[in-house]
């Protein structure tokens, strides 16, 4: 058994006899030692007395060379049983008398004596030499040897004396203890009975019984504080789990409510999706059902108002642009309500590619120019020297500034407007920011700025139109390509917006796709002659055709028609015009089969294609090999631009000179809706 698993009482006796048993042997063996060792040198002492008598009484038997009476004088140390031995040694070292005691067959005697007197030890026994002399003269040694009995025999004595000694002393020492440990191991065992009880019997009212006021006794205290914590924190857990069964009871009636009303929100889920797929296919008709009209009344009304110009009648112009003014107001509206629902279903794509930012911001604002100074407002353009290029959605970037830009002339009268853009440290992001000295924004009206149609104010809307969707869409558009947008305003002091957009923009798998890059060489097309000045419009809407017949035709090019997609790639064969323009909506073959079949066909492959549609596609038109992407209603100074770009580039059979991404080139292409569209409308 383990010292460490006896009980406490045996514990405490052991340690008291181990400690009583050793304090005795070294007592014990301390005496047993000193006593022998003086002993030892009371016989070396004793042993020298006798060899200075028998060596003064043989002094004059060996100055006559008595050896007679020299082994009488010997003789007499019969009476010393301890003596073994007794030789004198002349001078010479030869033996001149000696005793031997009678039960010694043969001495053991020295083989060397030494010129000093002296005693030693040998082995068991005792040597002492003593020089013999007469009248200071030297006559030889002698020679006494002792067998140490008398120092065994009482090494014996004593010995058995103190084991004696200590027996009976332990034995007494372990009486003590037994009677003593108690005082420690009684509370203690006590205590565990105690504790056994609480623990099997889960009775926590019982307590320790406390003996002494030592250390014990405050540990038993403290066991019976504890005790009464536990007994209350035991009443409290009791209270609590009723409390809990009660509680369990009711979350048990509320679970089956909740999964009833899980259900019923599932069914709500349901009819919700149902609804917003309605309401898409919804928007996705209105758009095209209210863009085809709006697409005739933008269109003749420019018509009308140039031909008026034309004519001189200037006092009727104002009711067209009003007219035109009116049509541009509500395609906005359409426009914005388009992009905020396809946010909303995660169907806006990016198109990425490669922009200077200096001069798509001198663009833009140079575009603005009529919105700044219609409120005699003036603009500060202050562009760092590090733009350099980015790689971003410049349709996007470009609506975001205009948007910007535009509620900063709306809301700002006879006043400063300041542009900026600068690029981080890294490199990695770019930094708009568009400031004006207008009426401002207060703070409770800045926690709704970017909420769709939520005005900042009611008196603001009144005065000053919107829907509350320029800035929302703005928000939507600088976290789809990875950036944000915040406010910093004081009201009646102006506004700034700072626009962060990452330098790098990243495609993800929402639709989003980089932009097309230039096609692969062609085979060499026939050596046919190109029609350099005539461009095809492919549409089957009467109204779209002789808009562009009486757009184009003033522009200085010839114009061809075609009512289907068969009859255009028939009339672009045999006559490889210059540009194509193509609408996507058609019976039979649509936009999208047309565009295929021109690009899969090397003679007409490189004829830059302009798609003018209803359907906002412009990833899918520019990723199938369209140069450009313009949504109706088109902006004909847009159009013209892109036109007058693809002319200066060359006749069609040079077209390896336009890029097939001329529609989107930096710092010359606008976005794909019109930018008059500058969706001025503050929150």
């Amino acid at each position: 058994m383990k010292l460490q698993n006896l009980s406490i009482n045996r514990k405490l006796m052991l340690i008291t006899m181990l400690t009583s048993s050793v304090a005795l042997v070294l007592l014990a063996a301390s005496f047993l030692i000193y006593d022998l060792t003086e002993f030892r040198h009371f016989l070396s002492e004793d042993l020298t007395t006798q060899a200075e008598v028998i060596g003064y009484n043989s002094a004059a038997a060996m100055a006559f060379k008595d050896e007679a009476a020299a082994s009488v004088t010997l003789s007499a140390l019969k009476a010393k049983e301890d003596i073994v031995a007794a030789v004198l040694y002349d001078p010479r070292g030869q033996v001149f008398a000696q005793y031997v005691r009678a039960n010694i067959a043969k001495p053991v005697l020295p083989s060397d004596i030494p010129q000093a007197s002296g005693y030693r030890f040998r082995g068991s026994y005792l040597e002492v030499f003593h020089g013999v002399s007469l009248n200071g003269e030297p006559l030889g040694t002698l020679f006494l040897q002792s067998d140490m009995s008398q120092w065994d025999s009482r090494a014996k004595s004593y010995g058995t004396f103190l084991a004696l000694l200590m027996f009976v002393s332990a034995l007494i020492a372990l009486l003590i203890a037994s009677k003593l440990q108690t005082l420690i191991s009684r509370p203690i065992l006590r205590l565990e009975d105690t504790m056994r009880v609480v623990s099997e019997k889960k009775n926590y009212e019982v307590r320790a019984l406390k003996f002494y006021d030592d250390e014990i006794g405050r540990l038993i205290d403290g066991f019976n504080t504890m005790l009464a914590e536990i007994q209350q924190q035991d009443m409290a857990l009791q209270g609590a789990n009723d409390e809990l069964k009660t509680r369990t009871e009711e979350l048990e009636v509320e679970i089956v409510n909740r999964k009833q009303t899980q259900e019923e929100l599932l069914t709500a889920k349901r009819a919700a999706e149902d609804a917003s797929r309605a309401k898409s296919a919804f928007l996705a008709n209105m758009s095209h059902e209210l863009r085809t009209p709006l697409n005739a009344i933008i269109g003749y009304s420019e018509m009308i108002e140039e031909e008026i110009q034309d004519t001189g009648q200037i006092q009727n112009i104002q009711d067209v642009q009003k007219i035109e003014s009116a049509g541009k107001h509500l395609l906005a509206l359409i426009n914005d309500v388009l992009d905020l629902s396809k946010i909303e279903a995660g169907k806006m794509g990016l198109h990425l590619e490669s922009f200077d930012v200096a001069a798509m911001v001198r663009e833009m604002a140079s575009t603005l120019q009529p919105t700044i100074a219609k409120n005699a407002n003036t603009l500060e353009l202050s562009l760092s020297d590090d733009l350099g290029t980015m790689r971003s959605d410049i349709t996007k970037v470009r609506q975001i500034l205009v948007n910007l830009l535009s509620n900063a002339c709306k809301f700002t009268d006879h006043g400063t407007i300041s542009v900026s853009a600068d690029r981080s440290k890294d490199q990695q992001w770019i930094r708009f920011r568009v400031a004006d000295s207008g009426i401002g924004i207060s703070e409770k009206q800045q926690e709704n700025l970017f909420k769709e149609f939520a005005q900042a104010d009611v008196s603001i809307a009144r005065k000053y139109g919107g829907t509350g969707l320029g800035l929302a869409i703005c928000h939507r558009f600088a976290q789809l390509m990875g950036g944000n947008i915040n406010v910093e305003s004081d009201l009646g002091k102006g506004s700034l917006f700072t626009v962060h957009l990452p330098a790098q923009a990243v495609a993800d798998a929402s639709g989003r796709v980089p932009s097309k890059p230039e096609a692969d060489a062609e085979p060499p097309a026939k050596k046919q002659k190109p029609q350099a000045d005539t461009i095809l419009v492919i549409d089957d809407d009467p109204v779209v055709r002789d808009l562009m017949n009486r757009f184009v035709t003033k522009l200085g090019f010839n114009v061809v028609t075609a009512t289907s997609g068969e009859e255009g790639l028939k009339i672009a064969k045999k006559l490889r015009p210059m540009l194509i323009t193509l609408d996507v909506v058609m019976s039979e073959l649509d936009g999208w089969g047309v565009l295929t079949r021109l690009k899969d066909d090397p003679e007409l492959a490189k004829i830059p294609v302009i798609m003018l549609t209803i359907v906002d596609n412009e990833v899918k038109g520019l990723s199938m090999g369209a140069s450009s992407y313009l949504v109706k209603p088109v902006d004909r100074d847009r159009l013209a631009e892109l036109i007058e770009k693809y002319r200066a580039g060359g006749e069609a059979g040079d077209s390896q000179n336009v890029p097939v991404g001329a529609g989107v080139t930096p710092g010359k292409n606008g976005p794909t809706r019109s930018e008059s569209d500058s969706r001025s409308r503050r929150n």
